[in-house]
């Protein structure tokens, strides 16, 4: 009876540790989890690590271009005039004409023109009219010139004889030379307005007049007489 006892004690003593290890095995297991959990609690939930944004791309812009034309060298002419000498006088102005063509110009008056295309006309026959006065043309004059001052009263008269001699256009348009004293005087053209008016349209006016004519050493006549 007494082993049979102990059996039962000792089975009952090694039931009883085993039961006992068990519970504080799981206890110990409750106690390591609450506490890992409440460390993970009291650290808070971890940190999230903020994704890494990419650099942002810098844009270079390519260096500006310039573009240089080059002009062509143009010479440059600069033509120097030297000032004439004191005391000296113009040289006198070209000819309007040289020698021909002597056409109608019934927009204007009269041409100026000067000894060569005179001879020119003379020698050809054309018209030559004196406007300086009757005493003065008397004293010498182109020959073939008619006396026609503009400041006797029977110029008019000596127009319209003119005028009915050549009332035809054809003959109006022929050349006419008229001259006075040269250099101030207006004699010329003031008979060359008065030609004009009438439709004489081609009218020249000898620009230096009958001085210029001896000078040449050309032929004068006197007289009343062309």
């Amino acid at each position: 009876m007494s082993s049979r006892r102990f059996f039962l004690e000792a089975v009952t003593l090694i039931a009883a540790a085993i039961i006992c290890a068990l519970v504080a095995n799981a206890m110990a297991s409750r106690e390591r989890k609450l506490a890992v959990v409440s460390q993970n609690v009291a650290a808070g939930p971890p940190a999230r690590v903020p994704a890494k944004e990419p650099a942002p791309t810098q844009t270079i812009a390519p260096p500006p271009v310039t573009t240089t034309t080059r002009q062509p060298d143009i010479p440059t002419t600069t033509t120097t005039t030297a000032p004439p000498a004191p005391g000296t006088r113009h040289a006198a102005p070209k000819p309007a004409l040289a020698r021909g063509p002597f056409n109608p110009h019934p927009d204007k008056p009269y041409i100026e023109i000067h000894g060569d295309d005179v001879e020119y006309l003379h020698s050809k026959g054309a018209l030559f009219l004196d406007a300086r006065r009757t005493s003065v043309y008397e004293q010498g004059h182109v020959p073939g010139a008619r006396a026609f001052s503009v400041w006797e009263s029977d110029v008019d008269e000596k127009v319209n004889k003119l005028y009915a001699e050549r009332s035809d256009p054809k003959d109006q348009n022929l050349p006419i030379v008229i001259y006075c004293s040269g250099g101030d005087c207006e004699d010329s053209h003031m008979l060359a307005q008065k030609l004009w008016g009438i439709q004489f349209n081609n009218i020249y006016v000898y620009k230096d007049g009958f001085p210029d004519w001896q000078k040449r050493g050309l032929p004068i006549h006197t007289g009343s007489n062309p």
